[in-house]
């Protein structure tokens, strides 16, 4: 049994709760310096770990991955869902959702040109559309693995003698490279 002394002692030096006290001195067996070690490195303090909710710990890495795999999904969204303009023939033009936001700046010249296509008779619809030419996914995932491929700065050969321009005359202008 853990004494009421010996959990304020442990409150007093770490400013916890007392059930962080009671469980991390019951976690070493009543021995304080150890339970206020334990405490630090566990790094449950008061960012962590509230009315004795012990947070989950999620690693920096995934939560990257889950925010980028996030991301693409709503950017391959974006290129997915489409507005289509048609007559009763054919369509006249689609364009991606994703475009419209980037043109956002422009709203009142895209609002009146979809009320003048409407009022041509023109049919506006909004269609979720699998595009087979963008896959942003493998875009990410390319640029991911070509930045891990250049993590290592490459060394670059250090050139003996500065350039001179002598070599450029023949078409009709110097260079001079500064490295």
């Amino acid at each position: 049994m853990i004494s009421m002394e010996l959990i304020d002692e442990f409150r007093k030096r770490t400013h916890s709760s007392y059930e962080e006290a009671k469980f991390y001195l019951e976690r070493n067996n009543g021995d304080l310096l150890d339970a206020i070690i334990d405490f630090e490195r566990s790094k449950t303090g008061r960012a962590q770990h509230r009315g004795g909710y012990h947070a989950p710990h999620i690693p920096h890495d995934r939560s990257q991955q889950d925010f980028g795999h996030k991301l693409t999904t709503l950017l391959q969204k974006g290129f997915d869902t489409r507005i289509f303009v048609e007559d009763s023939k054919s369509v006249l033009f689609n364009v991606p959702v994703i475009l419209l936001l980037f043109l956002l700046p422009f709203w009142v010249i895209i609002v009146v040109l979809f009320v003048f296509f409407m009022m041509l008779g023109y049919k506006i619809s909004v269609r979720d559309v699998k595009s087979r030419n963008i896959d942003v996914d493998a875009i990410f995932s390319n640029i991911s693995e070509k930045m891990k491929e250049t993590g290592q700065p490459a060394e670059r050969p250090v050139p003996s003698e500065p350039q001179t321009g002598d070599k450029d005359k023949k078409d009709g202008y110097k260079e001079y490279t500064i490295e």
